[in-house]
């Protein structure tokens, strides 16, 4: 599966998202490589410390031809996409099979979904429906008036539908690229249900990504 993971607002957690959906999926023997597209290059490094295959790409026009590509040699090809919407982002769009789009349960950050959306629904126009587009919702604080109201305005978003799962604001998420690990290979209960909240987001996500 083709897997791209975008987002116009920097610090929402794609390259958190990209490292631990790749860890996951190798865990689960698939063969999986990261396109690290964002000029940052977070998640390339970072997959570097843990021995997982990852490769930096910015020129969209390479993007797009690489991303078909690997299609025929990993089982898995995640893009982690720079948070601009420019030419790169359409690229990925225009490529991928499924659109993962973490938000923060922020104003600021609702109102910039908008162009992720429009960008999205651009692309499913030309490629009639695909890709298939799920946001999450990500660095969350339980029991929030925030997070509710997220919620709220996210799940009547037009073409991308809003899973259920959310990843919370843990700590050890944060620490997890200091340390060269994943929170599913840390020790501690905070570890450990932030393991089961991205198992569970994982096992959502892909879910709705293979469905017919």
């Amino acid at each position: 599966m083709l897997i791209g993971i975008l987002n116009r607002k920097g610090g929402c957690g794609k390259s958190t998202t990209a490292v631990h959906l790749a860890y996951w999926l190798t865990q689960r023997k698939h063969n999986v490589i990261v396109i690290d597209s964002d000029g940052q290059t977070s998640s390339s490094q970072w997959l570097e410390k843990l021995n997982l295959p990852s490769l930096v790409i910015n020129n969209p026009d390479d993007l797009f031809d690489k991303i078909t590509q690997f299609s025929e040699q990993y089982d898995s090809v995640i893009v982690d996409s720079p948070a601009v919407l420019g030419e790169t982002a359409k690229a990925v769009l225009l490529s991928v099979d499924l659109a993962l789009v973490p938000v923060q349960p922020s104003n600021l950050d609702l109102l910039a979904t908008k162009d992720i959306v429009r960008l999205v629904n651009q692309a499913q126009k030309i490629r009639k429906g695909s890709p298939k587009a799920l946001m999450f919702l990500s660095r969350a604080s339980k029991g929030t008036v925030l997070l509710r109201e997220a919620k709220e305005v996210l799940a009547e978003t037009q073409g991308l539908m809003l899973l259920k799962q959310v990843i919370y604001q843990r700590q050890v998420i944060a620490d997890a690229p200091g340390q060269s690990v994943t929170v599913f290979n840390m020790s501690g209960d905070a570890a450990s249900q932030a393991a089961k909240d991205y198992k569970q987001l994982f096992e959502e996500a892909l879910s709705y990504g293979k469905a017919k």
